[in-house]
């Protein structure tokens, strides 16, 4: 599968065999989530406002207990990227729900997310309300993409110097965001780029972010959307920069 869900020790399946995954037995005070049921939750609160899902991937973890997906939308279009929505639950009170806000890189086909992850509540209480909880999601994940693209366009027109680069290379594998072994692939997509590498070519902040995505997507899922949300922030894509 191509972009960040690419997987070691995960099952791709499509959207129709979610509602085929077995979902863990509610107790008193938590309400695990069907995948299947949060996934048919954001596409109607998407449909309610003219986004349509234009194409979805997903993949799950520990028997089924952990779902990632991407959906890419027919909103904010253009010639190199789409709008995506990230997607990450558990359903072994592992993970919170989460949603971040991304774009699709069509030349690479890698994702890119601001860093910033939208929550839903955490306690899958007895009174949860799903259909509520994705509105107010997606109502903040259209405020996001607005900052989030007018960043990546500073990205973009951002001009790096190849110290500068090296110094942001150091600082990722430094914080650990991606582990070691990928530095020479990184290194290598930023400095000595094939010619149709275009994401990359451009000596630019943006194009030395589009060379660790093409290196993550080569990781498991659940490191992968770590790694990519914690770049964001590296690169300054969140709300709150970095």
């Amino acid at each position: 599968m191509p972009g960040t869900l690419v997987y070691k020790n995960s099952r791709l399946v499509t959207r129709d065999q979610l509602p085929s995954i077995a979902t863990p037995a509610p107790t008193a005070t938590w309400r695990p989530i069907p995948h299947a049921d949060l996934v048919d939750a954001i596409e109607r609160e998407l449909e309610k406002r003219d986004l349509a899902v234009r194409t979805e991937q997903y993949a799950v973890q520990r028997d089924g207990a952990r779902l990632f997906g991407v959906m890419d939308l027919s909103r904010e279009m253009t010639g190199e990227f789409s709008a995506s929505l990230g997607l990450r639950t558990s359903n072994d009170k592992s993970m919170a729900v989460e949603i971040a806000v991304g774009v699709r890189v069509f030349v690479c086909d890698n994702l890119a997310f601001s860093g910033d992850l939208i929550a839903l509540r955490r306690k899958h209480t007895a009174g949860f309300d799903l259909s509520s909880e994705i509105a107010r999601a997606i109502d903040r994940y259209e405020e996001h993409l607005k900052v989030f693209h007018a960043k990546i366009d500073e990205l973009r027109s951002e001009q790096i110097l190849d110290q500068d680069a090296k110094a942001l290379i150091f600082d990722a594998f430094r914080e650990r965001i991606l582990p070691l072994r990928f530095f020479p692939a990184v290194s290598n997509n930023y400095f000595h780029a094939a010619p149709d590498m275009t994401d990359v070519l451009a000596r630019t902040r943006w194009g030395l972010h589009n060379a660790f995505t093409r290196s993550i997507r080569e990781m498991a899922p659940a490191p992968a959307f770590r790694a990519t949300t914690r770049l964001g922030r590296l690169f300054g894509l969140g709300t709150n920069g970095r």
